[in-house]
């Protein structure tokens, strides 16, 4: 079993990235995605691999310390797990979003209409630009 300070460090690391995530998809923004995606993914697999069995082995260690200390972590991951299930829906909007403005550019274009190349602007490699 791990020490509390250790364990305080585990969970607030993934409590921590999951609310930055959060935050950085409800602002929408792009530029600190990359970042805080790499954090959060570092996080949840620090926390996944936990003595070598994952969660149920982290839960079991945090109700074996003093009951204090324990009721504090697990706030802190049942807070984490309510944000990563938020930031799904936030990534599965975000996505709905961009194939809405796609077919949006694409129906407003010039050249999809007129050309024979059906060029959209505003869209790379099938991803909007971030100007857009």
């Amino acid at each position: 079993m791990m020490h509390y300070a250790a364990l305080e460090h585990l969970v607030n690391q993934v409590h921590r990235a999951v609310f930055e995530l959060r935050s950085t998809l409800e602002t929408n923004n792009l530029d600190a995605l990359e970042t805080i995606l790499e954090q959060t993914s570092a996080a949840l697999q620090a926390i996944n691999s936990y003595a070598g069995v994952g969660v149920p082995r982290l839960k079991a260690d945090i109700k074996a310390l003093e009951p204090a200390q324990s009721t504090h972590l697990m706030q802190l991951l049942d807070e984490a797990a309510i944000h990563h299930q938020v930031n799904g829906e936030l990534i599965n909007l975000a996505m709905q979003r961009s194939a809405a403005m796609q077919s949006f550019m694409a129906q407003q274009s010039f050249g999809a209409t007129y050309e024979s190349s059906g060029a959209i602007p505003g869209v790379v490699g099938g991803v909007l630009s971030k100007k857009i």
